[in-house]
């Protein structure tokens, strides 16, 4: 729902500034399917409001369920859909929120490129697909409560900031869907500029980095963003944000059979992940991306392991929520 246009709204027709606040109390909790079924508001504003605005800036689709995951395929107001997955680790309930249509950056591992660059997510489009799930727990009788949120869906958040910025703001707020920042993380690519906004924003907000080889003309022919930002350009900024924050980063690492998987490649690995005591690894199992990739063998996840756990650096091995439905890592893309 846009805030904005709903205050304003309000305001214009006289209603005191409180009903905003059930209103929008309402919105965020997840609870209601449409604005008829605020009871607590007046009946004539309800239907002034159900003929004003859309409660929630897209529509279900497509839902697809594993064990562990839900992947939702959701339409939005212009046709174009968007996917966001449900993942349930057991003692919580993660929600991975996309940012973008398609995205420009082609990365190889990662299906969402294949689509390429629709545009960019509104800060309601963003929102609404956390109210979605929140929707979806509410009605299907659920006690479990989202704790957590991942910028790791369809787009790179970092693209959309201005539209980033203002949903982190909203998700985090007792006033709009309060989960604190050290629950909410935020992947990027490595869009260098912005990593040093993100840094100067003094939050406690996560910050992955896609990092997937230390080797820089492997890592460009993963990532052609690389070119614009060279890995020397990408460390530097990694280097000055733990500097800057005194906050744990992340790299995220996807294991690629015959690519980034060497005896060689672990090594510049670990002396990276040795260069400071803030660096932490997520090592991620690749999952099938449209026959272009090839996951490593077993035996060869199992050797990055067992020499991580045993040389120190901080690390830990992905669990792939989820795979079964294309809805893990780098599978998200709408057909």
């Amino acid at each position: 729902m846009d805030i904005d246009a709903l205050k304003a709204f309000l305001s214009s027709r006289g209603f005191p500034e409180y009903r905003f606040r059930q209103v929008t109390k309402n919105y965020f909790s997840g609870r209601y399917q449409g604005f008829e079924q605020m009871t607590d508001l007046p009946a004539a504003l309800r239907q002034h409001l159900s003929a004003s605005f859309p409660l929630y800036s897209l529509k279900l689709s497509a839902l697809e369920k594993s064990p562990q995951a839900i992947k939702a395929r959701l339409v939005l107001s212009d046709g174009l859909a968007i996917e966001t997955v449900l993942m349930d680790y057991g003692s919580w309930l993660s929600v991975c929120l996309s940012t973008q249509v398609g995205c420009s950056l082609g990365c190889r591992f990662c299906a969402t490129g294949v689509m390429g660059f629709k545009r960019n997510l509104s800060v309601e489009e963003i929102v609404d697909q956390l109210l979605f799930w929140r929707c979806h727990l509410s009605e299907n009788g659920s006690p479990q409560k989202i704790s957590r949120v991942v910028f790791m869906g369809m787009g790179e958040p970092f693209l959309n900031w201005d539209n980033l910025v203002a949903s982190l703001k909203i998700i985090n707020s007792p006033s709009g869907c309060f989960i604190g920042q050290r629950k909410i993380s935020v992947s990027t690519a490595g869009i260098v500029p912005r990593i040093y906004d993100f840094t100067r924003l003094n939050t406690q907000i996560n910050l992955a980095i896609s990092l997937h080889s230390l080797k820089n003309h492997v890592r460009t022919s993963l990532m052609p963003v690389n070119r614009q930002f060279p890995l020397p350009v990408l460390l530097d900024a990694c280097f000055n944000y733990v500097e800057q924050t005194k906050r744990q980063l992340f790299f995220e690492y996807v294991l690629i059979r015959d690519v980034n998987d060497s005896p060689s490649d672990l090594s510049l690995l670990i002396d990276f992940l040795r260069s400071h005591r803030l660096f932490f690894l997520n090592l991620i199992p690749a999952n099938p991306v449209l026959s272009k990739i090839v996951p490593s063998p077993p035996q060869t996840v199992n050797r990055f392991t067992r020499t991580l756990s045993r040389l120190g650096p901080n690390f830990t091995l992905r669990r792939s929520l989820g795979a079964d439905i294309s809805a893990a890592c780098g599978q998200l893309a709408t057909k």
